[in-house]
């Protein structure tokens, strides 16, 4: 784990959450770590999907929005603020919900169709394009508010550039951008500090805000999967010390990823469920797998082949 300037801002009492700004020049000036323990059931259990997951991730939006709401929303009208979907795997970010439940209003939303697309030739680097784009809800002096699950940050790069194209088209002023990430990477972070820089020059009075979920994940060369244990990550204590007592050593550096494929885990669990019992069985295999690991991982796959019975269950 870096040696990184990062300090305890609040803890909420009665949502029962911590966040902690993370100081370093290579991230956005606004950088902050939450955690909560809605985050640590998705991120933790890389098993689950559907149902289970679903209201878990409408738990963490709750929290995001209440962290967004204090530090950044205080004063805003509903008039001045959007969410901006990335189409499909946005949706599942439930923003909406969480701003729901803390505001009691809807929040507007724009929509863009965008795909990760890997380059030609090269190990992990990836493109995006944007494919269908709704921007009726795009207000002036606008505050932004984005949730994304960043590998290397191509999808979230190329979005957030389509959407200042947008504000340029309409001669509309930014206010505020924030982005929220249940698993962000530090590779992802720094694409985001890239961001910052050029919304600080298209609109220099504009604050970036980036919110994450327990760490800044470790990327692999595959620029896809997310991992716990590394000495590039960026965590508090209390989550290195969660990653210990869920996985241990082991497991911690070597679970395939902290969300596995995100838009397959939300769109299709049958096919999740088989990719993670194909990853625990090959695990498992392994001379160097110590016993924890082969506890923590047994019962992933009994509850995995259980959800998959479960979707069996006739109508």
């Amino acid at each position: 784990m870096q040696l990184i300037n990062m300090q305890l801002i609040y803890r909420e009492e009665k949502k029962n959450y911590s966040v902690y700004k993370v100081c370093e020049s290579a991230l956005p000036d606004n950088t902050f770590i939450i955690c909560h323990e809605s985050a640590e059931k998705i991120l933790y259990r890389p098993h689950i999907a559907g149902r289970e997951l679903q209201s878990n991730m409408e738990k963490v939006a709750e929290i995001f929005m209440d962290a967004i709401g204090r530090m950044v929303l205080n004063g805003k009208r509903i008039s001045q603020i959007s969410e901006l979907v990335f189409l499909a795997g946005g949706i599942y970010y439930q923003l909406n919900y969480g701003f729901k439940k803390n505001f009691r209003q809807a929040i507007p939303q724009c929509f863009l169709g965008i795909k990760r697309q890997r380059i030609e030739g090269s190990e992990g680097e990836f493109t995006a394009v944007a494919t269908y784009e709704n921007f009726e809800s795009l207000p002036d002096n606008a505050t932004v508010i984005i949730g994304d699950t960043i590998a290397t940050g191509a999808t979230l790069q190329k979005g957030i550039y389509h959407l200042l194209d947008a504000f340029e088209e309409r001669n509309y002023t930014l206010e505020n951008l924030v982005a929220c990430s249940l698993a962000c990477s530090v590779n992802g972070a720094q694409i985001m500090k890239e961001i910052e820089r050029r919304i600080k020059r298209d609109f220099p009075e504009a604050n970036v805000y980036l919110f994450v979920a327990e760490e800044l994940f470790h990327l692999m060369p595959d620029g896809t999967d997310l991992r716990f244990l590394y000495d590039d990550c960026i965590m508090p204590a209390e989550t290195k010390e969660r990653i210990k007592r869920n996985y241990g050593d082991y497991l911690g550096r070597e679970m395939k990823c902290a969300v596995f494929d995100w838009g397959t885990r939300c769109k299709n669990p049958i096919k999740h469920y088989h990719e993670f019992l194909e990853f625990a069985d090959t695990a498992l295999k392994q001379d160097s797998i110590d016993s924890k690991s082969v506890e923590v991982l047994e019962r992933m796959k009994k509850e995995t082949k259980e959800a998959l019975a479960n979707l069996e269950t006739v109508l």
